[in-house]
């Protein structure tokens, strides 16, 4: 019978947290800043050519990342139900983080190297596909190594991780040359996985024996299945989990070019001139992202008490408030006040949703499982780009101003279909009746493994 892992120290916890650091530092300032100008960049000249048209710019997004996602969707379970099993002197997380972060630090060489629409998105996939694989091993650290009791506090500090990756990703990025960006993402990467895998020692004894078995692969992929339907209020919280990160990823996959195409050199912050779209797109995340920080930790704490149900609800309400807002937005400072609400949304989502789903995990099998709830973190990512992009551009193309100028409308379609999946994602959690699994996992069939509300 497997127990639960001691009680971890604040240092330790915040080194746990480091790599997440590096995670949301890569997709910060590579998707939100970098690769729309890579794409289409605002002075096209030799070495940094526009590799697709404007008019079909968001099309051409979609394309891209929806081709890198579905890698992720597939690779991250996979890698971490992999961990789950690997056994080798170094643990069975750590190999596979060691060996995504260096493909994926290569990958982003390849990135900013690409003169074609096609290479750039071989070189995103092999990103994708390296990057899933660290992520799929990385997120079984937490579980393996902090108990429930403590997992609120640990779940806090990963949410600041990840708010802080993303606002230093945005701020770093913005004035540097969307291809240059790419070199100090790899750089950034690279020192916070191998802060990861040599600060955070993996017992041997937790690792488990490989499993061999003749069974067919169809068999495999209904106990694969099987093992889920065990624990329902894991999946709906995964369900809830995919309607609001697919709000969230359309104000951030678009956020570059709704800018850009609604403001037509008008970039001013708070007074202040900022220059350019991709400059205006940086600051504006970066506030917004630093008040998300703000609320991260107090918001995960809060939920100890007060229930993760509870707070998962009012961020998506808060969420569906922005979306709202932005659709009358008439300038970048506009924009950055409306999008305030969606700030405390994502600062209290980071957190508190990954506190709940390892809370629903169980924890001999949470590379697994944790791995899964990819599905609704890339899921949503690939589904906002892939059916927005294009009726984004169709819209605007019908909704073009008297002199010429593209037109916006397809951002205000964008904005309601957000408003609308955080409204969905806020029912979806009433389906959740459980607070938490037994640390304790393997119990013999028919002993109670939740705590209900």
């Amino acid at each position: 019978m497997s127990s639960a892992p001691p009680r971890v120290s604040l240092g330790r916890q915040l080194t746990l947290a480091v790599f997440w650091f590096g995670i949301s530092f890569v997709w910060g300032a590579l998707l939100s800043v970098a690769l729309p100008f890579i794409l289409v960049p605002e002075h096209a000249g030799p070495g940094n050519p526009a590799l697709v048209p404007a008019a079909g710019k968001n099309t051409a997004i979609s394309l891209l990342e929806t081709g890198g996602l579905l890698i992720a969707i597939l690779v991250q379970p996979a890698a971490g139900a992999f961990s789950d099993t690997l056994r080798t002197r170094w643990g069975r997380r750590r190999p596979l983080i060691a060996v995504g972060a260096l493909g994926a630090a290569a990958s982003l060489l390849l990135v900013a190297g690409a003169q074609s629409f096609a290479l750039l998105v071989a070189a995103y996939c092999l990103l994708q596909l390296f990057m899933n694989i660290a992520q799929g091993a990385y997120q079984g650290l937490l579980p393996d190594t902090v108990s429930g009791a403590q997992r609120g506090a640990a779940s806090g500090w990963l949410g600041i991780a990840t708010l802080s990756g993303q606002v230093a990703g945005v701020v770093v990025a913005g004035p540097l040359a969307a291809r240059t960006a790419c070199y100090v993402i790899a750089a950034v990467l690279f020192a916070s996985a191998l802060l990861t895998v040599t600060r955070i020692p993996e017992d041997p004894a937790s690792a488990q024996q490989r499993v061999t078995s003749a069974a067919s692969v169809t068999q495999r992929l209904r106990a694969y299945a099987a093992e889920f339907a065990r624990y329902p209020d894991f999946c709906w919280v995964v369900f809830s989990r995919f309607l609001i990160f697919t709000s969230l990823a359309c104000v951030q996959r678009f956020a570059a070019y709704y800018i850009a195409d609604t403001f037509h050199g008008h970039y001013a912050l708070f007074g202040i001139d900022l220059g350019s779209a991709q400059t205006a797109t940086s600051a504006m995340l970066a506030v917004v992202i630093l008040f998300g920080i703000a609320v991260t930790y107090p918001a995960v704490r809060l939920s100890d008490r007060a229930g993760r149900r509870a707070i998962l609800v009012s961020a998506a309400l808060l969420g569906a408030l922005a979306c709202a807002l932005f659709t009358i937005a008439g300038t970048v400072t506009e924009v950055v006040l409306f999008a305030l609400p969606m700030a405390l949304c994502f600062g209290m989502v980071v957190s508190v949703d990954w506190a709940f789903m390892t809370d629903l995990a169980p924890r001999r099998r949470a590379g697994k499982f944790l791995g899964f709830s990819n599905l609704a973190t890339a899921g949503a990512q690939a589904a906002a780009p892939t059916f927005l992009g294009p009726v984004i551009d169709v819209v605007n193309a019908h909704t073009r101003t008297a002199n010429g100028s593209s037109g916006t409308g397809g951002y205000r379609v964008m904005f309601t279909v957000g408003a609308a999946c955080f409204v969905l994602g806020a029912l979806a959690l009433r389906r959740v009746r459980a607070r938490r699994v037994a640390d304790v996992d393997d119990e013999p069939a028919g002993v109670p493994r939740l705590a209900l509300t």
